[in-house]
């Protein structure tokens, strides 16, 4: 005996609704930093980076994942990276970005990578030594 299975309207209507939803409503987070400077993440909290928004649908990487602290002030960013799930401590970058020099396109506007030390010793330079970290996320995610 052969058993037939009976496709209803309501359920064909319930499956269109769970592909769309699947597709589309990707989980994401993306935090102000400052101006069109964002910090985010989409589909996995391991893929946060920073992007630049030019409009409600384009973006621009500025700083590859996995960044889990970034401070700002009008004239810089700076940041902390390191690969995702990783307990070493002396795998975070840093790096500081010159929210000047980008706006005027100048391919070394991003400083970094650089180990703590070199980190501190730029950060004097620029007279940002006082910039904080405030955004801060989990280490590893």
């Amino acid at each position: 005996m052969i058993k037939t299975f009976r496709i209803t309207k309501l359920t064909l209507i319930l499956i269109g609704i769970l592909t769309l939803n699947s597709c589309w409503n990707n989980p994401s987070e993306h935090d102000l930093i400052t101006g069109n400077y964002y910090v985010g993440w989409n589909d996995m909290v391991s893929n946060r980076a920073i992007v630049y928004k030019y409009d409600s649908n384009s973006y621009e990487g500025i700083l590859s994942s996995y960044v889990y602290a970034v401070g700002h002030n009008t004239d810089f960013i700076i940041a902390k990276q390191k690969y995702p799930f990783s307990d070493d401590l002396s795998d975070t970058k840093y790096f500081i970005i010159d929210l000047n020099k980008r706006l005027g396109r100048d391919k070394d506007a991003i400083y970094g990578p650089m180990n703590k030390m070199e980190f501190d010793k730029k950060s004097k330079q620029l007279n940002i030594s006082e910039l904080k970290f405030d955004q801060v996320y989990n280490e590893n995610p």
